[in-house]
C-alpha cells in the first residue's frame, strides 16, 4: 500500500496497515465529495513579509471559488478558476488572468503557492502523484505529509458530516509557510452546495 520510494512513520497503539486503511477509506469517501466548501482564516509568510486574513473557499470537481477579506498588505481578493482559466479580481475592480490559479497568484500577488495541491491537503489527504513521507493518527488521520517539496503539518480534526476533517495546517517550503485555520466546512457528496 506504499508508494516505491516514500515512507511512512509508524506510531504506538493502532498497527500502521489498520492506520492506512482507515487513510485509503476516508481518502475514498472525500474524492467522491465533489463539491466543499470552508470558512476560516489564512495566513500566508514569505520570509520578509506576510499577513492574515478571513478565507472563503468553494471547490467542485469543475470549478473553484476563493474570496479574501484582510490586509495582507494587498487588499482583499476574489479568485475563480476551472480547468481551462483562472481570474482574479482585486479589491480596486482590476481583474488578472492566467491559465492557472498558481500562476496567477505568482503573478499578481506574489504567492508561489500550489493551490491545486492545497485543495488536497486541506481536506487531509495527499494530492495525486507520489509522496515523500506521511504520519497517519490511530484514525488514520494525517499527522504530517511531504509533497511537493512542501511539509505540512496537521494541528486539529474535527467531525464534520462524518467525516474527520482538519481544522488546522502548517505547510512550509522555505521561505514560505502557509496557515490555515478553518471554523467551518460544508461537504456535499452528490447534489452540490445547498439552496
Amino acid at each position: 500500500m506504499l508508494f516505491p520510494g516514500c515512507s511512512a512513520v509508524p506510531s504506538k497503539g493502532v498497527g500502521y496497515p489498520e492506520r492506512v486503511a482507515l487513510y485509503e477509506k476516508k481518502s475514498g469517501e472525500l474524492e467522491a465529495t465533489n463539491w466543499w466548501a470552508l470558512k476560516g482564516r489564512l495566513a500566508v509568510h514569505d520570509g520578509e513579509e506576510g499577513g492574515s486574513g478571513h478565507l472563503d473557499w468553494q471547490k467542485s470537481d469543475q470549478a473553484s471559488s476563493m474570496s479574501f477579506y484582510g490586509a495582507l498588505g494587498r487588499g482583499a481578493w476574489q479568485l475563480n478558476a476551472d480547468e481551462n482559466s483562472a481570474v482574479l479580481e482585486m479589491a480596486d475592480g482590476e481583474v488578472h488572468r492566467a491559465k492557472t490559479s498558481s500562476e496567477l497568484f505568482e503573478q499578481r500577488i506574489g504567492w508561489n503557492i500550489p493551490f491545486t495541491a492545497l485543495a488536497w491537503w486541506v481536506r487531509g489527504i495527499s494530492a495525486p502523484g507520489n509522496w515523500e513521507m506521511r504520519e497517519l493518527d490511530e484514525h488514520g488521520n494525517l499527522l504530517k505529509l511531504s509533497q511537493k517539496g512542501w511539509e505540512i503539518e496537521y494541528g486539529r480534526y474535527r467531525d464534520s458530516g462524518g467525516l474527520s476533517m482538519p481544522t488546522k495546517l502548517t505547510a512550509r517550503r522555505p521561505p514560505y509557510t502557509v496557515k490555515l485555520v478553518v471554523q467551518h466546512w460544508n461537504l456535499q457528496a452528490e447534489t452540490g452546495p445547498d439552496e
